[in-house]
């Protein structure tokens, strides 16, 4: 295995010693462990296995104590060391450990690791694609950890490995221009040099980094999870609900007293109740008649580390026989004009500098949430139509200010004409907003695997 593996099992081990070794019976345990770890006293199998056990005896004494996580690491990372010891039964082992510890202590400084070392274990099985979803649950989730470069070096293998050279590309600059590790920018250095230099076709760049990634690594077997949404930690923790407008931005108008700001509002709230049931968290960017900029509504997202983002809108058009939902995710062009004068309109007082979006849209093509929110969004619009029976205006894509600064699945949901008398009298009934919410709730259930449908992306998301 490659060296920065030593040193990165190393490191936690360190951090893990120092923390655990004042716990009366778990000195000598975490000191053996050390031990193997750091090469003081190199460990068979059979004796990574003891210590296994030794650990396992721990936690059952105390499943719930203050250092169970602790435990459970270890073992984690026993069954890592065990593969680079010839274990061939270790990988498959070392992943289930990781996500129970990720699955049964959620709150531990561990669960980035937890996620990352999945991650190089799929990886040595040639499973990209569960590889790939782990790498991206670092980088969403807990992009301040430890592990956070690594899981960028990771995904950008992934990406190259599978021909993707323009994504790994970016990634890799990305590494060598701002990776604080400077064991992460001699390898992200090596292998932009390799993939540019072999990019005459995609097979050969493809074959390169492959080689490159591979070296020294041994080949095992696949080990198929018995459920994605668990196994691979699918299963969205936080997701933030957008209510557009709000304020001195009363958003679409329609007859009477009609207004947009209100409708999403309480259709937002309707939905959050909904999701809350099905056992997400979920935070709203307003909770009252507030004004928000666009930027601030995503950066909320972020600051929360919101797993999905969902913008919530009600639409207007002069014409008001115009009616019917439809469902946007982020693109650089628009499906039709139609779209980019809602996105227009949307897009008013963002908080944005022409200096801060430019950027993000140059960057946008890249995102690897853009096959995800498009899927996101499949899910939802259909969802919507069967609950609603409204008339179904499709998916669509359009550059919406309040989707650019969030990375991870994003959409914005336009639920009907408010400006059209018939659909507008809907918008504003409660009845008809629980018909909303629960369709939108159906679609992030089906988007997320948790009834029969695809959860996240599959083989064609890129």
């Amino acid at each position: 295995m490659r060296p920065g593996y030593l040193y990165i099992v190393t490191l936690a081990l360190a951090i893990f010693c120092s923390g655990c070794a004042s716990m009366s019976g778990y000195q000598q345990a975490s000191a053996q462990h050390y031990a193997y770890a750091s090469g003081k006293k190199p460990a068979t199998p059979a004796e990574w296995h003891a210590l296994i056990t030794d650990f396992e005896r721990i936690i059952e004494t105390d499943a719930q104590g203050e250092f169970a996580d602790d435990a459970h690491y270890a073992i984690a990372s026993a069954y890592v060391w065990c593969i680079n010891a010839g274990d061939v039964e270790a990988p498959q082992q070392a992943i289930a450990a990781l996500q129970k510890l990720a699955n049964d202590y959620p709150d531990s400084p561990y669960v980035p690791n937890a996620h990352y070392w999945q991650g190089r274990c799929y990886a040595h099985f040639d499973d990209e694609y569960q590889a790939m979803t782990q790498y991206q649950l670092v980088m969403n989730r807990y992009a301040d950890a430890d592990v956070a470069e690594e899981a960028q070096l990771g995904l950008a293998r992934v990406y190259a490995k599978q021909g993707y050279a323009t994504r790994a590309e970016s990634l890799y600059e990305n590494l060598v221009a701002s990776a604080k590790k400077p064991e992460i920018v001699a390898a992200a250095s090596e292998e932009i040099q390799a993939l540019k230099k072999n990019a005459p076709t995609a097979q050969k760049a493809k074959a390169t980094t492959e080689s490159i990634v591979k070296k020294n690594v041994p080949k095992l077997r696949k080990v198929v999870p018995e459920t994605l949404t668990r196994d691979l930690g699918l299963t969205a923790k936080t997701i933030v609900i957008d209510a557009g407008h709000g304020g001195k931005d009363p958003g679409a108008l329609g007859e009477g007293e009609r207004k947009e700001k209100v409708v999403v509002l309480s259709i937002a709230k309707k939905l959050r109740a909904k999701l809350v049931a099905k056992g997400y968290k979920v935070l709203l960017t307003r909770e009252d008649n507030t004004f928000i900029p666009l930027k601030g509504r995503t950066q909320f997202a972020t600051q929360n580390r919101a797993d999905l983002f969902i913008s919530i809108h009600a639409n207007a058009n002069q014409n008001s026989k115009a009616k019917g939902i439809e469902t946007y995710y982020l693109d650089v062009a628009s499906t039709d004009k139609a779209s980019e004068g809602i996105a227009a309109r949307e897009n008013a007082d963002s908080g944005y500098s022409i200096q801060e979006l430019n950027p993000l849209l140059e960057g946008l093509v890249q995102e690897s949430k853009s096959a995800d929110s498009q899927r996101l969004a499949t899910h939802v619009q259909k969802e919507l139509i069967k609950a609603t029976d409204a008339a179904d205006r499709g998916v669509k894509h359009a550059r919406f200010v309040v989707l650019i600064g969030t990375n991870v699945p994003a959409i914005l949901i336009e639920t009907g004409f408010i400006s059209n008398p018939t659909e507008g009298k809907n918008l504003t009934a409660d009845v008809y907003q629980q018909k909303i919410a629960r369709g939108i709730a159906l679609g992030i259930d089906k988007f997320l695997g948790k009834t029969p449908g695809e959860p996240l992306a599959a083989q064609d998301r890129l």
